[in-house]
């Protein structure tokens, strides 16, 4: 293996050797060029027009250590010939060599061309300060150079024209050199021609300088952005700040376009740039040892990569010092080039991808840097073609391409095998999922009925909590599950949404409506959003689905403080975003959050599902999703969603029986049916479906009253006292169903007003909340409407049979009169028959009446003329006013025209409650007085008595339902009351002085005569 390189690196160095040898001799040959003999070079027999500029190479005449004009080569005795170009310390002045800080003069005699007067000169390369003298007038400097040390540094090439109409030229070059320590002198040729040759000749090296830099440049900056988005790689970086050093190298060299552009730089600086070049030698040596690292040695690259650092720390040092090193560059670069060349030996044999190019390019650049290096000496050559730089750029670049096409051909290969093990996987998670839901559930419902209170009874408390514990794991698994599935249908694109246009703020109201419910934690969730946001265009179960994970995901990280919902509008899209005070999320992390199965928490349940599922779904709903944390401080997860233009007017998914049926346009609030059947209000923002339910149940003899949102709900009870079931729809404008049945169960209990809920939800939190707000059943969209039927009739059938039972209550209680109080009145009948007689017929007339009324099971009727209720009044107290003589009086004051029916057992319970529990305790005498007064809008009927009265605390808890366990007593006026929303009930009272309880009846509520009939 030695030996095969020993041979691939001999056979380079001999043909590298051939050609800079054909080179060498190809620059010797003159091939009829006119060069300057003893100071004079002849034109004359030229055509300048149709030659390129003349270099005007040869002897010149020299004068050493001084700057002198014509007049002095006129008295002059001994002229000096020097060769041009070259260093002057290279040559003898009176057989002493020149010293390299000096200043010199340079005299040449041009003999031009016939009929040519128009000419022009560039320089290249005078050390290091120059002037140009054509027939005694200066043409053109760079510096100011003078014969000591306070000349004025700068080589930098320039072109100037000059006319002339004489038979000879005479061109001085005054030079000077008091700091570069190679020395100083015409060191590259000097161009003469026309006009126009020399201009060509300008733009053609600018050209080619321009070329390179806008090369490289490219080139670095396309694999600095390379290295940018992909920092893993480091070799990207190497090579880029290898094309840089080159951009460099050839801003500062050449034409030194660098300095042309910014002349205004101190050229000592500028000299320090250009010793930069150590750069490119580093560069390349770092990009070649970690793109081929397993064939270099890391020692030798840490030594070599150490001494170049160094060198190039050396452009610190001044010019005269740094000068010295210029070799020592060069013989830097000779190494490591030899060295990079090595490398690539070793990976072309053991046929590494691509090696060949690099091969190719490092040879180029090895020969372009030996014919530099011997330019920059005693040998003069030809200048290189301007291709072996692009050779070297391109080469490596298709090293780089071929590199990428395999790893990319890998990495295809490798995407194929994960596609496929990813399509395996999801096909496993889809199956095992399916095969997990049924025993999941099962086992759920199993633990939940060992909870129930027959069970419990047997359960000690801590099985209890172990039980508890282990459904809810089981849930969060079934969670996990139902998340895996998603994820599936998802990545095949096989999750088909519903786009439509959806009330935001009532499903966000939902959502937090839920969690407020099921939250344990020290968190509040407040829903920010106005009511009056646009709907947005989305899937309604997919959107609450969103929501959800993404406010779970915040209470999980929020341990106490607040989550808080809020949105807004912005470029015809709304931007809902979630805000919470919880433990926030590093920077570095934001990036993954949403990839599958990431999980950032620590102690935190679940796989990381949540959030790469939302991400998926918001952008299928041609949304996007992005997320803003302060660790400490919290997140705020935001995303956005198409904003809808118009209403919605499509059904939601009724599946009904008919077809073709017309669509008319509603007016609300709608009514329909004969006022006397049972009254019925059906809510739903969409009226295409309210448009299905009145077709459906209009053979069911209701009385339907249909509105369209939440506050009409309202409207329509405080209207109708007498409805017997309401059919809400969850999502609606303004108040969702849910803060509708909320404000329903501020004024009617589960069987005095049952309220059945409507949602396409598919959460099992949804079912809970609407319970948990009052609802007494709740059915889920698309709905089938014979189950529909069936369950209004239910709920119907238990509302009567509720309001039979309360009715019956009444009756049964006043009919179950306790024996004492019939012994009682039969001792008070006999011991009044001794004394009056009237009396006595008197009394048991009363008692034969209150009996009547008590046994009587009429009482179940739902109104009865209130003049019988007064009557059964009047036989009650005069059989109190036997039994109890001298301790009570009764009052009654009514209107004379005192006409239409109440409810039955409104006021006789009432005044009984006055009697037992307020007069008869007393010890001074008790009056007890029952007003009855009618007016255009209400009869008010008031009970008072002057008895012990009540303590405050016991009047709060007769208010609220919390304390009344004797008799009929208020408890079950108040109840029935409650039917009647319009109607009101008042209770005052005082300890030692008495109470009073006064109910309004608005007069639609005391029926006429004729209206009972």
């Amino acid at each position: 293996m030695k030996r095969r390189i020993l041979r691939i690196l001999i056979g380079m160095i001999i043909i590298t050797a051939t050609i800079v040898s054909l080179h060498l001799k190809t620059s010797k040959t003159t091939e009829d060029v006119p060069t300057a003999i003893k100071g004079v070079i002849d034109l004359s027999d030229l055509e300048l027009s149709e030659n390129e500029p003349i270099k005007l190479n040869g002897e010149w005449e020299f004068v050493s250590g001084k700057l002198v004009n014509s007049e002095y080569f006129l008295s002059r005795t001994t002229p000096v010939y020097v060769t041009v170009p070259m260093l002057w310390t290279k040559y003898e002045v009176n057989n002493e060599p020149v010293s390299k800080y000096t200043s010199a003069t340079y005299r040449l005699i041009v003999k031009p061309p016939q009929n040519v007067q128009s000419f022009g000169i560039k320089t290249s390369n005078i050390r290091m300060s120059n002037s140009i003298f054509v027939n005694g007038e200066s043409i053109g400097q760079s510096g100011a150079p003078k014969e000591e040390k306070s000349y004025v540094l700068a080589n930098t090439p320039y072109v100037s024209f000059f006319h002339s109409e004489e038979d000879e030229i005479e061109i001085i070059v005054h030079v000077a050199n008091f700091h570069y320590a190679t020395g100083g002198g015409i060191v590259s040729p000097i161009h003469f021609g026309d006009a126009s040759s020399i201009n060509k000749v300008r733009e053609m090296e600018l050209s080619y300088d321009w070329v390179m830099i806008a090369s490289f440049s490219i080139v670095g900056l396309f694999f600095f952005g390379f290295y940018f988005h992909y920092r893993k790689d480091r070799s990207l970086l190497y090579f880029a700040l290898f094309c840089f050093s080159i951009v460099l190298y050839w801003a500062t060299h050449g034409e030194k376009i660098l300095h042309h552009i910014f002349p205004e730089i101190p050229y000592n600086i500028f000299q320090k740039l250009q010793s930069t070049s150590n750069l490119v030698a580093i560069f390349t040596l770092a990009y070649f040892h970690h793109l081929l690292k397993e064939f270099t040695s890391e020692k030798l690259v840490k030594i070599l990569i150490t001494a170049g650092i160094l060198l190039s720390a050396t452009i610190l040092l001044p010019v005269s010092i740094n000068s010295h090193l210029q070799h020592v560059y060069s013989i830097y670069f000779l190494i490591v080039n030899l060295y990079v060349l090595y490398i690539q030996l070793k990976a072309s044999i053991y046929k590494i991808s691509g090696s060949f190019y690099l091969l190719i390019g490092s040879f180029t650049l090895f020969i372009y840097f030996i014919v530099e290096t011997l330019n920059l000496g005693n040998m003069r050559m030809e200048q290189l073609p301007p291709v072996l730089p692009f050779i070297y750029l391109l080469t490596i670049s298709l090293f780089i391409a071929n590199r990428f096409t395999d790893t990319y051909r890998k990495n295809e290969e490798l995407s194929q095998r994960l596609i496929q093990i990813d399509q395996f996987k999801d096909e496993f998670l889809a199956k095992t999922s399916h095969e997990f839901r049924t025993p999941l559930y099962s086992m759920i419902t199993l633990l939940q009925t060992m909870l129930s209170k027959k069970n419990t009874e047997s359960l000690t408390a801590h099985q209890e909590e172990k039980i508890n514990f282990v459904i809810a794991k089981a849930k969060r698994l079934s969670s996990l599950v139902n998340d895996i599935l998603d994820l599936v249908k998802v990545k095949r694109r096989e999750l088909k949404l519903q786009i439509e246009e959806v009330d935001l703020y009532t499903n966000t109201y939902v959502i937090t409506e839920v969690f407020t419910y099921i939250l344990q934690k020290d968190v509040k969730i407040k829903n920010k959003i106005p009511r009056d946001i646009p709907f947005v265009l989305a899937d309604e179960n997919r959107l609450r689905q969103i929501l959800y994970n993404l406010i779970d995901n915040a209470i999980k990280y929020t341990n106490h403080g607040s989550i808080q919902i809020k949105a807004t509008k912005k470029n015809n899209q709304v931007i809902i975003s979630i805000h919470d005070t919880g433990i926030g999320i590093e920077k570095d992390n934001i990036g993954m959050i949403f990839q599958d199965y990431e999980q950032l928490g620590r102690g935190v349940e679940g796989v990381g599902l949540g959030l790469s599922i939302t991400k998926e779904l918001v952008e299928l709903q041609q949304g996007e999703i992005w997320v803003e944390s302060e660790i400490g401080k919290g997140s705020i997860f935001s995303f956005s969603l198409p904003m809808s233009k118009k209403e919605v007017n499509e059904s939601e998914g009724i599946s009904h029986p008919f077809e073709g049926t017309k669509h008319t346009s509603l007016s609300f609030p709608f009514f329909h049916g004969n006022p006397n059947h049972k009254k019925i209000i059906i809510a739903d923002d969409n009226h295409s479906n309210i448009k299905v339910l009145l077709e459906s149940l209009k053979t069911e003899n209701y009385y339907i009253i249909a509105v369209d949102n939440g506050t009409d709900v309202l409207r329509q009870l405080k209207l109708h006292a007498d409805i017997d079931l309401v059919v809400l729809d969850i999502m609606m404008p303004g108040l969702s169903g849910y803060e509708v049945c909320r404000k329903i169960r501020e004024s009617y209990s589960l069987t005095e007003l049952p309220v059945l809920m409507l949602t396409a939800a598919l959460l099992a939190e949804d079912m809970i909340a609407a319970f948990q707000s009052g609802a007494n059943d709740f059915l889920h969209k698309p709905i089938d409407l014979a189950e529909l039927k069936t369950r209004m009739n239910n709920l119907l059938v238990m509302k009567e049979t509720a309001q039979s039972a309360l009715n019956m209550e009444v009756a049964f209680l006043q009919a179950q009169i306790k024996p004492h109080f019939i012994y009682n009145v039969l001792n008070s009948i006999m011991s009044l028959s001794y004394i009056d007689i009237d009396q006595t017929r008197k009394l048991i007339t009363n008692f034969a009446n209150f009996l009547r009324g008590s046994f009587l099971f009429g009482n179940t009727d739902k109104w009865i003329p209130i003049h019988k209720e007064i009557a059964f009044v009047q036989s009650y107290v005069e059989i109190e006013k036997a039994r109890y003589p001298d301790v009570f009086s009764f009052e009654l004051h009514l209107e004379k025209e005192l006409s239409g029916s109440i409810p039955p057992l409104f006021i006789q319970p009432l005044v009984e409650n006055a009697i037992r529990h307020g007069v008869s305790r007393g010890k001074k005498i008790g009056l007890v007085v029952l007003t009855i007064e009618q007016n255009e809008t209400d009869t008010t009927i008031t009970i008072s008595d002057n008895g012990t009265g009540m303590s405050k605390e016991k009047v709060e808890n007769i208010l609220s339902f919390k304390q009344q366990k004797e008799g009929v007593g208020l408890l079950n006026i108040m109840k029935r009351l409650k039917q009647y929303p319009q109607a009101s009930f008042f209770l005052e009272s005082a300890e030692q002085k008495g109470t009073t309880i006064k109910l309004v009846l608005p007069n639609k509520l005391v029926i006429k005569k004729e209206e009972l009939s």
